[in-house]
């Protein structure tokens, strides 16, 4: 990415750039997080509280995540990011202070709450604050940082934690963050528009997040049971905040937010929880199983950047995402495989490694022309906006991950009380991640019909 610098453009190159290095943290911060988990439960005692601890971290973001447009109509970019900055910066001094799993859980509820803002406040930055040209660059550059930070992120949490422990990791970074979010601050313009105020979705905002809450009560053999309210909750909220359709979507794009939908939620549920996977089951250090949860972002970052770059014809659409959804269904053949034959910690190393790497394979296939065809409107028009869909796409992908994640991650923490030790649980997870895969290319299938090249 090349932005050239002239005469009075110093503002928007300095904005530019901070905007990509906290893009860069915040891939380094994702990474943080799934290296420390398994280190801190070890630590104070809270493996069973591995799904509580991902659906409170959830719930905290669904709260603040649809609130976004209604903060960004009534404050000032710069000082609502400040704001929340120091909200995070609360959160994983919490965190690093924490001396039971329960505090821990409170740092972590604060600093997704920032979270949730900030992710709409930083893309409302790139919208407001650079002109068209810088901000297609950023955009692209925003994919291109999470190569960067899918090896640095890993790196910097797992020496620091082997060195000085999880809770120096946990803070470390923070004097960055705040430089770099002070510089977006300083640099970001006034705005030049008046904008009516927006509403906020507290209704389905506080659905969401109670959703979420009850998906993880550690309730023993009964967890199925919240797991079905929970989910239920959570698809009805869904239903109502995605474009009509889009959960039973048979074509078009509702059928491709579909697909969106479950790919992402069989994706994650794989992926994030290889820490534990490595950790727990298998007794992996964070030095070593550091680079196995790098490889599936990493692969998916080198190979989205080409696809991303070479767009799949309309004749090629469905032959990719196939091709990546299989890739991605035989990664976690892989992950069982390793879970089921793998005899030593190399063994386990290596088959949970290859899996990882495939995982990002497919999906560095299936996502950048997954969300082009969301992007794309159709002739005739299907009466969703572009604005609309740019809601819809952020929401498909975060239920969709909340959902899988959180039963994957209360599953692996308790067994429900059914079953007592770290490797059948996950044996048994990717078991049960299969049939979600064979589900997945059902819909990737139907958001690429074969007609598709004859319309």
């Amino acid at each position: 990415m090349r932005i050239i610098v002239g005469r009075g453009q110093t503002p928007v190159f300095m904005l530019a750039v901070s905007l990509l290095a906290v893009e860069l943290l915040a891939g380094m911060q994702s990474f943080l997080s799934q290296t420390v988990m398994p280190l801190v439960a070890a630590e104070l005692d809270g493996a069973h509280l591995y799904g509580v601890l991902n659906a409170s971290s959830q719930a905290a973001m669904f709260l603040t995540m649809p609130l976004g447009g209604w903060l960004l109509s009534r404050f000032r970019i710069g000082p609502l990011m400040l704001a929340l900055t120091l909200v995070t910066v609360v959160g994983a001094v919490v965190c690093a202070l924490a001396l039971s799993m329960q505090a821990f859980i409170s740092g972590t509820v604060i600093r997704a709450l920032a979270a949730g803002g900030l992710a709409t406040v930083s893309m409302g930055a790139v919208a407001r604050g650079l002109p068209p040209r810088h901000r297609q660059l950023v955009l692209a550059g925003m994919s291109g940082v999470w190569v960067v930070s899918s090896l640095v992120g890993p790196a910097y949490a797992a020496s620091i934690s082997s060195a000085f422990g999880w809770r120096w990791a946990m803070v470390a970074f923070l004097p960055v963050l705040l430089l770099v979010r002070m510089m977006i601050a300083y640099y970001m313009p006034p705005r030049s528009d008046d904008e009516a105020p927006e509403k906020a979705p507290w209704a389905w905002a506080i659905v969401l997040a109670t959703g979420a809450l009850v998906l993880s009560v550690p309730a023993g053999v009964w967890s199925g049971l919240g797991i079905a309210a929970g989910g239920l909750l959570m698809l009805w909220a869904a239903r109502a905040l995605l474009p009509a359709g889009s959960l039973r979507g048979a074509t078009g794009r509702p059928a491709a937010l579909s697909a969106l939908f479950v790919t992402t939620g069989v994706y994650f549920g794989a992926a994030l929880v290889l820490s534990v996977v490595a950790h727990d089951a298998f007794g992996l250090e964070a030095h070593r199983y550091g680079f196995i949860i790098a490889a599936p972002a990493f692969v998916w970052a080198i190979l989205g950047l080409w696809c991303g770059a070479h767009p799949a014809t309309r004749d090629g659409f469905r032959r990719r995402v196939l091709t990546g959804g299989a890739a991605v269904a035989i990664a976690i053949a892989i992950l069982l495989g390793t879970t089921l034959l793998a005899s030593t910690q190399g063994h386990a190393w290596v088959g949970l490694l290859a899996g990882a790497g495939v995982l990002g394979l497919g999906m560095g296939m299936i996502y950048p022309d997954l969300l082009g065809r969301c992007f794309t409107p159709p002739q005739p028009g299907d009466g969703i906006s572009q604005d609309r869909m740019a809601a819809a796409v952020i929401l498909a992908e975060a239920i969709g991950t909340a959902l899988v994640t959180t039963v994957a991650y209360s599953w692996l923490g308790t067994g429900f009380g059914l079953v007592d030790t770290s490797l059948p649980r996950s044996q048994i997870l990717y078991a049960g991640l299969l049939p979600l895969a064979v589900l997945m290319i059902h819909r990737l299938a139907a958001a690429s019909p074969r007609t598709m090249a004859s319309r």
